[in-house]
């Protein structure tokens, strides 16, 4: 039922002032990414203290971006052109992730205080009356919006686990189901669409500040919260079925 793969992300939350837009930086940053030929662009960003200078590497196709803010580094992975971009599966991001983060940490040794994962989906194609179906299993509402059917809707749950990465940490789990209207690349040449969205954010507690987080914890994390996002897909197409 899943037809599309629109953004795989991991967002590494943590200190970055250091890595700025420095010459030495900049030539480390393009170096080890040389085979993805990113391109380096000056963005800026607005603290407390002022508007700064901060460093982003896109692909010329804009497919890879990795954004590098004060306080979080971005890794994404975006279907910018439907039917041509090359996305494959979230277990061949998952590793092209793994490998950005650990030549990463080869030059700046850091620790983070908090992590997650964003995955972006479309089900495949349906008219009006199969998206209210799937409305009407994740939504119980009123008589009003049965008989005028929703042209807009959302489903957002959070809840929260535990999971065992060096320690035990608690986990949020997010999932937004959505009936997403608008137009995407597709084949090359923009469409308007009508689908539902499946988005999922499976992320570290944010009460806990503390860096504790290293390469190796990093890799744990996005091995189990990948099972969670499989599954979560899983049991959603199940309802949905």
């Amino acid at each position: 039922m899943i037809d599309i793969n629109l953004k795989f992300q991991v967002v590494l939350f943590g200190s970055f002032e250091d890595i700025s837009p420095k010459p030495e930086t900049l030539k480390y940053l393009i170096d080890a990414f040389a085979e993805k030929e990113l391109i380096p662009t000056t963005i800026q960003e607005l603290g407390p203290n002022g508007i700064f200078n901060r460093i982003s590497l896109k692909s010329s196709d804009n497919v890879w971006n990795l954004q590098f803010m004060s306080n979080r580094i971005d890794i994404e992975k975006t279907n910018k052109n439907i039917g041509e971009t090359k996305m494959e599966s979230i277990d061949d991001f998952i590793t092209e992730a793994n490998d950005i983060i650990k030549r990463l940490d080869e030059k700046f040794h850091k620790k983070y205080n908090r992590l997650s994962l964003v995955t972006r989906n479309l089900l495949k194609e349906m008219n009006p009356d199969e998206i209210f179906s799937i409305f009407s299993k994740i939504s119980k509402t009123i008589e009003f919006y049965d008989l005028n059917k929703p042209v807009d809707w959302r489903n957002r749950i959070v809840s929260r686990i535990p999971l065992k990465i060096s320690e035990e940490e608690t986990i949020n789990v997010i999932s937004d189901i959505n009936r997403l209207k608008g137009s995407l690349k597709i084949n090359s040449k923009i469409q308007e669409i009508d689908r539902v969205e499946l988005k999922f954010d499976i992320n570290t507690f944010q009460g806990n500040t503390e860096y504790r987080f290293s390469l190796e914890d990093i890799g744990i994390f996005l091995e189990e919260v990948t099972k969670i996002e499989k599954q979560l897909i899983l049991d959603y197409i199940k309802l949905f079925s």
